[in-house]
């Protein structure tokens, strides 16, 4: 675990340079610990919705914490608005979950926010029966709320269920009743990046108060996924939508003819939380500036001329390649390869910078199914519906993982 002066300096060193060129407040660092928080934006009062049935009021902006490592700027979302931090076990091998801890332990607002954390189910620990599985599972938690330096959270989430026969797992599913039960957590949740089947065996199960699910504008012709989710809401379950800007500003620019403007973000933020079944989402940003553009969505959702034109642009889709995760590529593929966690890899260590992630997910591929069984093709011939160049960011993936500070 960091100890405070570890971070001090990692702030004193980073923070001048995200401030520095930034407009408006971000030139202020007076004002970067101010207090009372700010609850309005330039646009007017920052807007809440409630979160499905369990009756928390949230601001339709909350902070996913995932590739964030400044504490500082945890401080400052708070300030500007943001009262949901969501976090996981696995980010940062659990540094994120020390971070979050830290930070709302020192400012003293335990009781002001909302705090979200998410327990997986490794590859390993599938097979065990409901007793070990449950076990295993609460064993996990009580390490993120030690981490956390909490004795409950808010949202406990059963993280990354990609399947329904996972969604059915009675040792997770046991031991969340249990969590709550015991007053570990307040509710419970499930997140999924196979929207359609996952979210409808959910709704199906009736145990769960939150949904996190991923929804950007490269969806907007789903009407699956969308019907889904709307579906999960009528239900009473909380809607929280992440993946919000298709992967992020940061693009490999060697295969996009123009980089993404600013008003990207902004636009693509927008056209999900425009959706009154979304309660809120997390965009995580990862620099000061990054944090005053999304959250200056926060006081109100009609679309500037320059979003609207960016919107209206259908190259968009195209060019954010961004993978839903169907698996239908994985069926294309001759070694039947795990070709969606290769994408979702190439996102984590070339569009989040967040190679610490990416190295995790494609650890968490078995054997014969990841990149080993890539490299053993000249080409790739594994199309995708969506627009993904998947023989290109393969490419990119091997020649990113052959170097040595990657290794798996």
């Amino acid at each position: 675990m960091k100890n405070q002066n570890e971070w001090n300096r990692r702030e004193f060193i980073v923070k001048p340079l995200a401030l520095a060129g930034a407009a408006g407040i971000l030139g202020r660092t007076d004002l970067l610990f101010a207090n009372p928080p700010m609850i309005t934006t330039a646009s007017g009062p920052v807007l809440q919705r409630t979160l499905g049935k369990t009756g928390l009021t949230l601001p339709i902006v909350s902070m996913g914490v995932m590739n964030a490592d400044i504490p500082g700027l945890l401080r400052r979302a708070y300030e500007l608005g943001i009262r949901h931090f969501d976090t996981a076990a696995g980010y940062q091998q659990g540094r994120n979950e020390e971070m979050v801890g830290q930070v709302i332990k020192d400012m003293g607002i335990r009781e002001k926010v909302t705090i979200a954390t998410k327990e997986a189910v490794r590859d390993h620990e599938r097979e065990l029966n409901t007793a070990d599985g449950k076990a295993r599972f609460i064993e996990h938690t009580e390490k993120s709320l030690k981490r956390l330096q909490m004795d409950h959270v808010d949202i406990l989430f059963y993280h990354s269920v990609d399947s329904v026969g996972d969604a059915r797992s009675e040792g997770p599913l046991e031991a969340l009743r249990t969590l709550k039960k015991e007053g570990k957590t307040r509710f419970i949740g499930i997140s999924t990046h196979k929207t359609v089947d996952v979210i409808s065996e959910a709704i199906r199960l009736n145990m769960f108060d939150v949904v996190l699910v991923t929804l950007n504008y490269t969806m907007a012709h789903d009407h699956g996924i969308l019907g889904t989710i709307e579906r999960a809401a009528k239900s009473g379950i909380g809607v929280i939508a992440m993946k919000t800007q298709a992967g992020g500003s940061v693009r490999p620019d060697t295969h996009l003819p123009k980089p993404l403007p600013p008003v990207s973000q902004t636009a693509l933020l927008k056209w999900v939380l425009n959706h009154d079944f979304v309660t809120t989402a997390i965009p995580g940003f990862s620099t000061y500036e990054h944090l005053e553009q999304d959250f200056s969505v926060a006081g109100n959702l009609a679309y500037t001329e320059e979003e609207k034109t960016f919107l209206a642009d259908k190259s968009f889709t195209a060019q954010a390649e961004f993978c839903q995760q169907c698996s239908e590529c994985r069926e294309a593929c001759p070694k039947r390869v795990e070709v969606p966690a290769l994408m979702r890899s190439h996102m984590y260590a070339l569009q989040y910078g967040n190679t610490d992630m990416a190295r995790t997910m494609l650890a968490g591929i078995p054997a014969g199914k990841g990149l080993e069984a890539c490299r053993l093709c000249d080409a790739c011939s594994v199309a995708c519906r969506n627009s993904v160049q998947v023989a290109r960011k393969i490419g990119e993936l091997k020649a990113l993982t052959r170097g040595a500070a990657f290794a798996v």
